[in-house]
Formats: C-alpha cells, sequence, structure tokens
C-alpha cells in the first residue's frame, strides 16, 4: 500500500501487476523473485481492515527510517486535492438523516437482522463548485514531497472540505 501511495499507482491490480515485474519492489517488500505477489483481491481486503490511523503510523515509520538513512523527504512539501466523483447518487438532507438514523452503534449500516449490509450509500460525499461546474463526491487531499516526488500523505474527505487546512498538516 505504501508503494501504491509513494508511486501513484492507480488500483490495486496495476499494484500487483508492478510488484510481479519490479525487482525493486520485491526487495523493499522482502519477497523473493520466484514468488508472485499477493493477489490484487487480497491487496484490497487489507486496505479495508487496516484505519487510517494505522495506516499513518506505519508510513510515519517508514518516512522517519528513510530520514535516519539519509533521504530527505520532509522538505519543499506541495499539497493539492483533486475530486472524485461518488458512485452514489446525492440525496436530500432529509433522507441523509434517516439513512444515519438507520445505522448501527459504529456508524455501518445494518440490515432488518442488525447483521452489516454489503452495499449501502456513500454518506461521507457532498456538494462543492469548480469553475462553476457542481460536483458530487470526494476530496483527495494529497502532501508530496517535490524534489523526490514521494506522496507523503493522502486524506479523503468530502468534496465541500477546503484544502487551505491542509497546507498546515
Amino acid at each position: 500500500m505504501l508503494l501504491q501511495k509513494w508511486f501513484r499507482i492507480p488500483s490495486d491490480p496495476e499494484l500487483e501487476n508492478q510488484i510481479n515485474d519490479r525487482i525493486s519492489f520485491k526487495r523493499f517488500l522482502g519477497l523473493p523473485l520466484d514468488k508472485p505477489s499477493s493477489d490484487h483481491s487480497t491487496l484490497s481486503r487489507f486496505r479495508k481492515r487496516v484505519s487510517e490511523e494505522g495506516m499513518m503510523k506505519v508510513s510515519n515509520a517508514v518516512l522517519m527510517e528513510f530520514a535516519l538513512r539519509g533521504l530527505k523527504i520532509n522538505e519543499g512539501i506541495a499539497v493539492d486535492a483533486r475530486l472524485i466523483k461518488s458512485d452514489s447518487r446525492p440525496i436530500s438532507k432529509e433522507q441523509i438523516e434517516k439513512e444515519k438514523e438507520s445505522r448501527g452503534e459504529d456508524g455501518r449500516k445494518v440490515d432488518k437482522n442488525g447483521n452489516v449490509a454489503k452495499f449501502h450509500r456513500d454518506m461521507d460525499s457532498d456538494w462543492t463548485v469548480k469553475n462553476d461546474k457542481p460536483h458530487y463526491g470526494l476530496k483527495e487531499h494529497v502532501s508530496v514531497d517535490v524534489e523526490n516526488g514521494f506522496v507523503l500523505a493522502t486524506k479523503l474527505t468530502p468534496a465541500s472540505e477546503h484544502e487551505s487546512k491542509f497546507y498546515h498538516t
């Protein structure tokens, strides 16, 4: 997942291909050259199980190790954001409130038997306007080390979240 973030690999299937194709990726991961990468679905399931805080701790630990080895990746940081269109259709505020009330204590949607539902509406998306065009979805904020091109951090927020608050983090 760190390699995917740092090298801006757009999907889990592409990450699997890159790991199988690049000796440097296999060395970084400690994989023998004759062993294939984990399947892309395994990578996806792992990502869903690891919290954002957990990934930030891992990322920070690796970046600190890089710094100990003389890599300077904390100078010249650029912050940018991109809009990500939601697969869900926008719904009214009243519908959102009803949806929130129907969720369990942990915030996940539950079915009539109290089991976690497999599919549910995207409740994190929101509206914003860019270039006079309305957009419904999320915003990905990215901090990049401009000298080396490393992606240092990413954060997904509702599209309405302004990126200026991420310049000082």
